[in-house]
């Protein structure tokens, strides 16, 4: 089977911190209400909880004991909505977000 067959399948898996990749719903996306419902601190469990699926990890990175991750979702509203986390040891420490309603 070719890797252009596999491509589809493969672009649907996320992989999480533990490094076990899991099916991510393809209806899932990020609302007005969820993003104000994060807060600093929280952890990123909660945070998926109020968002209602695990976010694709874009960046990630440790050093010595300081693990930081970074997160984004794609969002309601116009064309390119996304919400984006960062994460530092399993906390969040900031957020952004364009054009989610």
């Amino acid at each position: 089977m070719s890797i252009l067959r596999l491509a589809p399948a493969l672009a649907a898996l996320l992989v999480l911190p533990c490094g076990s990749a899991v099916a991510k719903p393809s209806g899932c996306r990020a609302t007005q209400a969820a993003y104000a419902a994060l807060k600093r601190g929280m952890s990123y469990h909660r945070a998926v909880e109020r968002l209602g699926c695990p976010g694709r990890r874009v960046t990630h990175m440790t050093i010595g004991r300081t693990e930081r991750t970074t997160y984004t979702w794609r969002g309601t509203g116009s064309y390119g909505a996304n919400l984006t986390v960062s994460v530092r040891n399993g906390r969040l420490t900031s957020k952004s977000q364009l054009g989610v309603n």
